[in-house]
C-alpha cells in the first residue's frame, strides 16, 4: 500500500523586503492522507554548515491554529475553545519541535545520488494535539512571475528507515504534481514570452 501524502506549497513574500522581520514564504500544507489545511510563515535563516564552514539557508515557521478547511464559523469556533492539552516538544530524529511548528533544512543526501530526484530541502512539522510529526520533502522552484516557490508534499515518517532510504522510497515531484497531490510552479528555463 502506498503512503500517504500531503501537499506543501509556499510562495515568496512579496512585501519581504532586506532586514525587516517579515516571513520570507507564505504557504499552505496538508497533513497526509486528509482535507485538513494548514496556512504558514515560513522565514529564511543563514548558518555555516558545521562539516564545510559553507553558508546554508534553512527556514523556520509555524502554521495557524486553525484549519483554512474548515467552515468558516467552526474556524471561529475553533478559537473560543480550549483544545486538547498540548504535549510538549515532539521529536524526529533528534529534532526537538514545538506545537505547530516547522522546520525544513538543506538535503544533505541530495548530493550524495545526484541520479535520483531527491528533494532540494527536508524537514518535519508537529501539529501538535498529540498527532504524529509529519515529513517534508521539497523542491525549490520558481512560480509563474518567476519568484522564489517551495513545492513539495508532507508523510508521516517510515520506522526503521533512514532519511535517505524515505527520500528514495518517496514518489518523485513529478509524479506528485502528475497525481495532483502537489501543486505545480513555473517548469525551470520557462519563459512567459512577455514584451
Amino acid at each position: 500500500m502506498d503512503q500517504p501524502h500531503g501537499n506543501f506549497i509556499a510562495f515568496m513574500n512579496r512585501d519581504k523586503q532586506p532586514g525587516d522581520n517579515k516571513p520570507t514564504f507564505d504557504g499552505r500544507l496538508v497533513i497526509p492522507g486528509s482535507d485538513i489545511e494548514k496556512h504558514f510563515a515560513l522565514w529564511a535563516h543563514e548558518y555555516a554548515d558545521p562539516k564545510t564552514g559553507e553558508v546554508r539557508i534553512m527556514f523556520n515557521g509555524q502554521t495557524d491554529a486553525i484549519s483554512t478547511s474548515a467552515a468558516p464559523m467552526d474556524q471561529v469556533a475553533s478559537l473560543l475553545r480550549e483544545g486538547a492539552p498540548e504535549r510538549g516538544p515532539a521529536e524526529l530524529g533528534g529534532l526537538k519541535l514545538a506545537p505547530r511548528q516547522i522546520v525544513l533544512f538543506p538535503n544533505a543526501y541530495k548530493a550524495d545520488a545526484p541520479e535520483k530526484s531527491r528533494p532540494d530541502y527536508w524537514g518535519a512539522y508537529y501539529p501538535g494535539n498529540n498527532e504524529p510529526v509529519v515529513r517534508i520533502s521539497v523542491w525549490a522552484k520558481k512560480d509563474r512571475q518567476q519568484h522564489a516557490m517551495l513545492a513539495g508534499a508532507t508523510s508521516y515518517p517510515m520506522p526503521g528507515k533512514s532519511e535517505a532510504q524515505q527520500q528514495d522510497a518517496a514518489p518523485e515531484l513529478k509524479s506528485l504534481i502528475d497525481s495532483g497531490v502537489v501543486s505545480k510552479g513555473m517548469p525551470e528555463g520557462r519563459s512567459l514570452g512577455r514584451n
